[in-house]
């Protein structure tokens, strides 16, 4: 790269994002640090929020280049915060650094980078963008305990056009040697495995701080067997996830799962392991990153969870921008409002919202 090209990069401060300050100026691009204060209301300690710049701000410094904070903590209440809360009180599992991604990262960091007339952004996602003929591909990292490619289906055609992923072709731990050569203090700094705006990932504490109102309309409810038996009570069906084992209160002689819930009766149903098991589901909002949707997909991989390794599936539409999915071997634990991200290989096709049986019979939106 011969002269020096403009980009912008989201920075927390961490290690991820510090390397790949680092690495995109040995590219030769002139680099511009951007921090979004985005979880602040909902941080008690806040010299935690203040730390985040400021440790932003020191690798800037350190690195001889620009840092600005960008306050867009109202903007994330209406898209992250608001959405989370809403899946959970329908019953749903929701995924909110899918949506943070799309709503608050890309298209913040577009924005800012229009302003200043920057064509390009990056962030310190494990994953991989490429041009493929006319179309940009997502792809995953080639480190695959790290890979994030699961969180950015959402990610559109012009968002990936002008997207770098400087960390996509190395792993974590050539990342913390890097950063231990370059005598980075990040390099021995734990990662966070939390949800950015769940103090100690407790959301039925969260939930009920920040909705009380929304809370206090839900009473006790029923735990029920398939066949609608009463097997006890709980304190509300938005203490629970599909799947969960631990915490239910259940005395039943065998290990017994969430299987569903249902808000409209305030009734959790509960069954065994085997039970758990399905071999299909319908997922909606579809996005799909490029090229044409397919009518019907065989072979095609599909992660339900960001953990899981994926099964094979066929995709039938079913209409109104739905698709079945038939898995060729039983999954566990298929979760409402969770992301089924589909693909070929390590390339990224698309992905949709997991359904819930009562909103597979409803209106979605059609896929884009």
């Amino acid at each position: 790269m011969n002269a020096k090209t403009d980009i912008i990069v989201g920075m927390s401060g961490g290690l991820d994002s510090t390397v790949a300050v680092y690495l995109l100026q040995q590219q030769g691009y002139k680099v511009l640090g951007v921090t979004l204060q985005l979880a602040d209301n909902y941080i008690q300690d806040k010299s935690k929020q203040s730390g985040v710049i400021e440790r932003a701000k020191a690798v800037c410094d350190r690195f001889g280049i620009e840092h600005i904070a960008v306050d867009q903590t109202a903007q994330f209440d209406k898209c992250v915060v608001n959405y989370f809360a809403d899946a959970y009180f329908k019953g749903n599992t929701p995924n909110p650094c899918v949506q943070c991604n799309l709503h608050m990262k890309w298209e913040s960091l577009l924005k800012i980078a229009d302003e200043r007339g920057i064509d390009k952004v990056a962030t310190g996602h494990y994953a991989k963008v490429k041009k493929v003929g006319k179309y940009y591909h997502l792809f995953k990292g080639d480190d695959q305990a790290k890979d994030q490619s699961y969180f950015l289906w959402r990610l559109s055609q012009e968002q990936l056009s002008r997207t770098e992923f400087p960390l996509g072709d190395i792993t974590k731990n050539e990342i913390r040697e890097i950063a231990k050569e370059l005598k980075l203090p990040q390099f021995e700094q734990a990662e966070s495995q939390d949800v950015c705006f769940i103090p100690d990932n407790d959301y039925k504490a969260f939930l009920k701080q920040y909705f009380p109102k929304r809370l206090d309309k839900i009473q006790i409810g029923n735990f029920v067997d398939k066949d609608g038996k009463i097997l006890g009570q709980h304190e509300g069906y938005y203490r629970f996830t599909i799947g969960q084992r631990k915490g239910l209160g259940l005395a039943m002689g065998e290990p017994v799962y969430v299987r569903e819930i249902h808000p409209d009766t305030n009734t959790v149903l509960i069954g065994s392991l085997l039970d758990m098991e399905d071999m299909g589901c319908t997922v909606g909002d579809i996005n799909w990153i490029a090229g044409d949707k397919p009518n019907i997909m065989e072979d095609v991989l599909v992660k339900v969870r960001y953990r899981n390794k994926g099964v094979m599936a066929r995709m039938e539409p079913l209409g109104l921008g739905r698709y079945h999915l038939l898995f060729s071997d039983s999954v566990t634990a298929v979760t409402p409002g969770q992301s089924a991200v589909f693909y070929d290989g390590d390339k990224v096709l698309g992905g949709g919202i997991i359904l819930s049986p009562t909103q597979e019979s409803g209106e979605d939106e059609k896929d884009h």
